[in-house]
């Protein structure tokens, strides 16, 4: 199991999540986004759900598995997949 994680690793398959502020969350190798509404965003990667809270977010650039999320974040709730 370990030699599978260092590959995820060395192939940068693992997701990365940048916070800027309470206004800005960047996540890389984003799966799809399972929710989008103004207070909740919810996002899958290969490892976990990612549930954003927050007013007035908005998803953009959902592209090569990358995704912006803006607005007003309050909390991040991380779960772990099985």
């Amino acid at each position: 199991m370990r030699w599978k994680r260092e590959f995820m690793n060395w192939m940068y398959l693992e997701s990365s999540l940048h916070l800027h502020s309470n206004r800005e969350l960047r996540l890389e190798n984003c799966r799809k986004v399972l929710e989008y509404h103004d207070m909740r965003v919810c996002l899958e990667t290969r490892e976990l759900q990612i549930e954003i809270w927050g007013t007035h977010l908005r998803v953009f650039d959902y592209n090569d598995n990358n995704v912006i999320v803006r607005g007003r974040i309050t909390s991040l709730n991380l779960k772990e997949r099985r």
